[in-house]
């Protein structure tokens, strides 16, 4: 059964998936086309803030880890369209990417308040016809309906959302992250 991946949709790893670039994680996905899928990671945390990671003035944002390809660059999610221009519709009110010089210049100046943008080292990517297998064969579920704020880190976010997983899901949403140590 293929199922329609879009733009905005969340997806919640299987709690067994064993990939460590995954592991319970619940992905927002910013771009799916005939080239393949974009997603972010919105539970991976890491210990850096801007100025940890970047050279130049930057406020004291958290930067999280967004997926494994291309974590030696910096991509963005925000709600400002209209200051931050050349970015990219994920649904209509949630944007990513855009001019960097402006977007940093307005997070400086206090136009863009923190709140309106959340920062990723990499990306999750998917050749065409990839996720779709991967979602076939049950390493991912889609969550209908999420109302995830993007925006904001919430540690237990996968925790959160469990109840939202398919039957089959929530058979293995309890089991511990290594069942191989029990």
């Amino acid at each position: 059964m293929v199922q329609q991946i879009r733009r905005g949709q969340v997806l919640l790893a299987h709690p067994l998936l064993e990939d460590d670039n995954f592991q319970r994680g619940v992905i927002l996905i910013a771009d799916h086309d005939h080239q393949g899928t974009v997603g972010f990671v919105l539970n991976d945390a890491t210990e850096y803030l801007l100025p940890d990671a970047l050279k130049g003035d930057w406020p004291t944002l958290p930067l999280h880890i967004g997926g494994p390809v291309d974590q030696d660059s910096l991509f963005f999610l925000h709600c400002r369209p209209d200051i931050i221009p050349g970015s990219h519709s994920i649904d209509g009110f949630l944007h990513w990417g855009g001019e960097y010089e402006v977007m940093q210049s307005a997070l400086r100046n206090g136009q863009l308040p923190s709140g309106h943008i959340r920062f990723f080292a990499g990306y999750s990517g998917w050749s065409p016809g990839q996720l779709e297998a991967e979602i076939d064969e049950g390493s991912w579920a889609i969550i209908p309906g999420s109302t995830v704020n993007c925006l904001s880190y919430q540690k237990d976010l996968y925790q959160a959302l469990k109840g939202q997983l398919p039957p089959d899901f929530r058979l293995w949403s309890n089991a511990p992250t290594e069942p191989q140590l029990n």
